[in-house]
């Protein structure tokens, strides 16, 4: 069963650790002709996940999944610990257009929320936004690309990562606006291998950062 977010982490102590995966992933129409190939694509990705809990018991992960698309934005998995994630993945059909700002707008936002709630210090945390998509944006209502450039230059400059992957279209440009860092912006083929190499590619580079985080963690600990 899926565990409150809000409540799931009261109380943590000094010395533990925590990474917040969220997965931002495109569900417009485009994404149609590869949905299947997709959908079990991105279910490894939360299987792996869950198998690094494993491998990593002092790291507590989160997971947060989000699609945007029909034209509506949703998010499949609410802020969860890794272990409480139930396996299921969720209905993935695509449709409509493409509101990627929206998408990242109310997943950042909704996030602070949950991180002010639970009230972590800074260096006690990691964020690794992982966005996906194979058309550049255009159906977003609630958020401008001034706004969502401007947010994640912020939260990169407090130590928020952000990995854009995309096919189909300008990557460069529409990682240029997210101001998506140059070194993690990444053009996959848009096949079921293509997607796999791709997500491998991603997750590989991300435990690396997350072995950092949590040798350093450690060091922290040993010198108190």
């Amino acid at each position: 069963m899926i565990e409150n977010s809000a409540n799931s982490a009261a109380n943590p102590t000094s010395d533990a650790s925590y990474v917040f995966n969220v997965l931002i992933l495109d569900e417009s129409g485009s994404m149609g002709s590869i949905a299947s190939a997709a959908k079990e694509v991105f279910e490894g990705y939360l299987h792996r996940l869950i198998q690094e809990q494993q491998d990593i018991p002092d790291l507590t992960q989160y997971i947060n999944m989000w699609t945007f698309g029909k034209p509506y934005v949703n998010e499949n998995i609410p802020l969860v610990k890794i272990r409480s994630w139930d396996k299921v993945f969720p209905e993935y059909s695509p449709s409509g257009n493409t509101p990627m700002f929206d998408a990242i707008g109310m997943s950042i936002h909704k996030l602070k929320e949950s991180l002010r709630i639970l009230d972590l210090q800074k260096e006690q945390y990691q964020v690794k936004v992982f966005i996906v998509s194979d058309g550049a944006e255009n159906a977003s209502r609630e958020y401008k690309a001034s706004q969502i450039g401007a947010l994640i230059r912020s939260l990169i400059a407090e130590g928020w990562a952000f990995d854009y992957y995309g096919t189909d279209h300008d990557i460069t440009s529409m990682a240029d606006t997210l101001n998506i860092e140059t070194n993690r912006r990444v053009m996959f083929q848009k096949s079921k291998s293509g997607m796999e190499s791709a997500r491998d590619q991603y997750m590989a580079e991300i435990m690396k950062e997350k072995m950092s985080f949590m040798e350093s963690r450690r060091s922290d600990s040993s010198k108190k």
